[in-house]
């Protein structure tokens, strides 16, 4: 009898520890899961940021000007007055606003800096430029769009510098003087273009400075 009671309470003992031990190993499957699922998560996030940050660092090292071909022009004077540069995009270069890109402009005379403005696009898009603005126009638009200014691969723009604008931005480019140019656009790499006058001049014509 005694036997059989005791059989019987080993048999209770061996069920408890298996209830019990059934209850950690849920609880461990459970915490497991949770973790899996902050893990999951967190490597989510870090891969959205990462294609995030990539793009933006793509997009600033990728995305600039190249200048094709600068000259200027004198009106009645030896001096060069006018200054238009042919623009494209850099291999590989997400499109560019040209209405949200500024140009820089410095002015060297005697190895020192005469005068110098930053320039903001003019809404005319004709070409024209007045004072403490720069006038472009489409030479070549390889996409259409209904956005005037936005440059895409392929097109060609052309910058113009009126250097004898009346307010803020009157800086004629004698003979052996220097013009510094820097186009600034709203994301990406500035395009530097330095230019300097011929030694000679002549009153009216047309001058090949890059």
């Amino acid at each position: 009898m005694n036997k059989l009671a005791w059989n019987k309470r080993r048999k209770d003992e061996r069920g408890e520890m298996g209830v019990g031990t059934l209850l950690i190993f849920i609880a461990m499957i459970l915490v497991a899961a949770v973790a899996a699922g902050v893990l999951v998560q967190t490597a989510y996030k870090l891969q959205q940021q990462a294609e995030s940050t990539g793009d933006e660092a793509l997009q600033d090292v990728a995305t600039g000007f190249k200048v094709l071909t600068v000259w200027g022009t004198t009106d009645g004077t030896p001096a060069i007055d006018h200054v238009y540069m042919k623009i494209a995009l850099t291999a590989g270069s997400p499109g560019i606003n040209l209405n949200n890109t500024k140009i820089e402009v410095v002015q060297t005379i005697g190895g020192g800096i005469g005068d110098e403005i930053t320039l903001d696009a003019d809404a005319a898009y004709d070409g024209s430029a007045g004072a403490a603005t720069f006038g472009m126009l489409e030479l070549r638009d390889m996409a259409p769009t209904t956005n005037e200014g936005m440059m895409t691969s392929g097109d060609v723009f052309e910058i113009h510098l009126d250097l004898n604008a009346t307010t803020g931005f009157d800086m004629p480019l004698d003979p052996q003087e220097q013009l510094s140019i820097l186009l600034l656009p709203k994301h990406g790499i500035p395009t530097y273009c330095e230019i300097t006058a011929p030694s000679t001049l002549e009153a009216t014509g047309v001058v090949v400075l890059k």
